[in-house]
C-alpha cells in the first residue's frame, strides 16, 4: 500500500508540474543533490509548450558567496525565458564548507539533476547549455569540459549513471588557469597582484596556495583532462571577457579561447574582449549583448 500510494504521489506531482508549465513555472531552492543545504538550485520554466531548452546557470562570487538568485545574473534569466528556454540556476558548495572538486561536483550534479527532472519540468534533456560568470565560468568551462572525469566528481554520487555533458558553454571573464594569474597580470603592467598567496579566492578555493604546489593546482585546469574527452567530443563556446578587468586577467580568457579552438575547432569559438569593461561590467548585461549570446545559443543548439 504504501508503494502505491507513493508512486500515486510521485504521479501527482508530476502532473502538477506538467499543467503548470504553459504559464511558466519558478521553483527556489528545489535540491539537486544531498551531500549538503548548499546543493540547491532555482528553476525557471517559460510560458508555451516544452520541451525547452536549458541554461544551466552558475553565479560567480570568488567561490565564497553568492547565491542563485543574485541581482547580477537576474538578466540572464529574463532574457532567457523571454526567449523561449528554461534557467536552472544553480547554487554550490563555497570554499568555506568544502575545497575543489566540490563546487564542480555539484555543478555537474546539477546538470545530471537537470537530465533526470526532465520530463517533469519540460526540460530538453538534448539541449543544454551550461553559462557562468566570474567563479561561476569557472565551474562553468570545467563541467564542459570534463565530462567524463569520474574523479571530479567528488563525493557526489547522485544519478551518476546519466550524463553531466553540455553542447554548449557561456563564459563571462573566468579565471580559468589559477597558476598563471600573478604572471598575467604583471604581463599587463599590473603589480601587486596576490592570486598565488593564501589569502586568494583561488586559494581558499583549492585548499592550499595556488603558487606552492604547481602540480596540485594543475588538477583544477581543464587541460589537464584534455586527454580524456570522449571520442566525438563536441563542444560550442561563447567566451568574453572586458579588456579592463581588474579583478582577473583578461588573458586568462584570450588564452583559453586560443587553446580551446586547437581542440574542438575555431569554427565552434566566438571570443571577444569589451573595451573598456571591467569585471562584474553592466556592459555583459546589456540587452544588445546578451542578445547576441542568445542568438547563439538558438543556433548552435538547434544543430
Amino acid at each position: 500500500m504504501k508503494r502505491i500510494l507513493a508512486a500515486l504521489l510521485a504521479l501527482a506531482l508530476v502532473l502538477s508540474a506538467a499543467a503548470a508549465l504553459g504559464e511558466g513555472l519558478t521553483k527556489t531552492g528545489v535540491y539537486y543533490a544531498s551531500n549538503s543545504k548548499s546543493q540547491v538550485c532555482d528553476i525557471h520554466v517559460p510560458e508555451g509548450e516544452g520541451p525547452f531548452p536549458v541554461i544551466v546557470l552558475v553565479h560567480g562570487g570568488g567561490f565564497a558567496f553568492g547565491d542563485a538568485g543574485m541581482p547580477i545574473i537576474r538578466p540572464v534569466i529574463d532574457a532567457a525565458l523571454a526567449r523561449g528556454y528554461a534557467v536552472v540556476s544553480v547554487d554550490y558548495r563555497k570554499s568555506s564548507e568544502a575545497v575543489f572538486p566540490a563546487a564542480l561536483a555539484d555543478v555537474k550534479a546539477a546538470v545530471r539533476f537537470v537530465r533526470r527532472t526532465a520530463g517533469r519540468y519540460g526540460f530538453d534533456a538534448e539541449r543544454i547549455a551550461i553559462w557562468g560568470e566570474s567563479a561561476g565560468a569557472y565551474l562553468a568551462l570545467m563541467t564542459a569540459l570534463t565530462p567524463e572525469v569520474g574523479a571530479l566528481s567528488g563525493d557526489v554520487s547522485v544519478n551518476a549513471e546519466l550524463s553531466s555533458a553540455v553542447r554548449a558553454l557561456v563564459s563571462f571573464y573566468a579565471p580559468v588557469e589559477f597558476y598563471t594569474m600573478d604572471e598575467e597580470y604583471a604581463a599587463l603592467g599590473v603589480s601587486g597582484s596576490t592570486f598565488s598567496g593564501p589569502d586568494s579566492f583561488e586559494s581558499r578555493f583549492l585548499g592550499t596556495p595556488v603558487g606552492e604546489n604547481r602540480e596540485l593546482t594543475y588538477t583544477t585546469c581543464w587541460e589537464t583532462y584534455v586527454g580524456e574527452l570522449p571520442e566525438g567530443f563536441a563542444l560550442n563556446a561563447w567566451i568574453q571577457a572586458g579588456d579592463a578587468d581588474t579583478k582577473v586577467p583578461c588573458t586568462q580568457s584570450v588564452h583559453f579561447a586560443q587553446r580551446l579552438e586547437e581542440v574542438i575547432g575555431a569554427q565552434n569559438v566566438r571570443f571577444g574582449l569589451l573595451p573598456g569593461a571591467d569585471h562584474e561590467d553592466a556592459a555583459f548585461y546589456t540587452e544588445e549583448n546578451l542578445s547576441a549570446v542568445l542568438d547563439f545559443l538558438d543556433d548552435v543548439l538547434a544543430r
